[in-house]
């Protein structure tokens, strides 16, 4: 009898040890706007459960999904023990706009600090409109952080994070003719860890009254 308790104990503390190796947090987040909503952004934030950093153990990855309707990812934070994200529904009035992310964060004891190498080949596709491009870069990782700065204004005007690898259109509103603009694109595995930026640069001109991107 206390052979097959033990055999039992045994069995059960094997199982939570596998348990806890293969933890997991999953969670959905779903937005709407109506028609007539302007543009929108949600900020999120899971925090590590307090029995596993009782246990001394960390969030050593992340995936994102957002394959369900309109939603981007502006900003991500990955931390041992939380994970935040910035959202956005970036709306056209005239029709309502929905979307979902889910993530999802493993639990474990080692946290890689290995980044992937920064991406090359910046360049804005012939795919892409002149004033709504789509901007592409080669990388064998498949999250991406894409910033993209208006050198004539001097500010930030747009900020993304791509799910698919190599590529991001620009999804709310028009840039600006006359303008010059620089992007920078660091990319990151399920790690979080993001490698250096990459940067490239374009202005825009009208030419025998065409709109076009020029490199610089």
């Amino acid at each position: 009898m206390r052979t097959r308790l033990a055999l039992f104990l045994t069995f059960c503390f094997i199982l939570t040890c596998l348990s806890a190796q293969a933890q997991t947090i999953e969670k959905n987040f779903f937005h709407q706007l109506k028609i007539g909503e302007q543009p929108q952004s949600w900020e999120h934030r899971i925090d590590l459960p307090e029995e596993a950093a009782m246990q001394g153990r960390v969030f050593v990855a992340r995936g994102l999904d957002l394959r369900m309707g309109k939603l981007v990812i502006e900003r991500e934070l990955f931390t041992p023990t939380f994970y935040y994200v910035k959202v956005r529904l970036p709306k056209h009035p005239e029709v309502p706009m929905a979307g979902n992310l889910t993530v999802t964060l493993q639990i474990g004891d080692v946290i890689s600090t290995k980044a992937p190498q920064a991406p090359t080949q910046l360049a804005l596709s012939a795919a892409g409109a002149t004033l709504k491009p789509i901007f592409t870069w080669k990388t064998p990782a498949r999250y991406a952080a894409v910033s993209l700065y208006d050198l004539t204004e001097q500010k930030t005007v747009w900020e993304r994070v791509s799910t698919i690898g190599g590529y991001i259109g620009f999804d709310e509103g028009w840039l600006k003719k006359d303008h010059r603009y620089r992007w920078a694109v660091k990319v990151s595995e399920g790690n979080g860890r993001y490698s250096p930026e990459t940067m490239a640069g374009f202005r825009i001109e009208e030419q025998n009254g065409v709109v076009i991107a020029i490199p610089e």
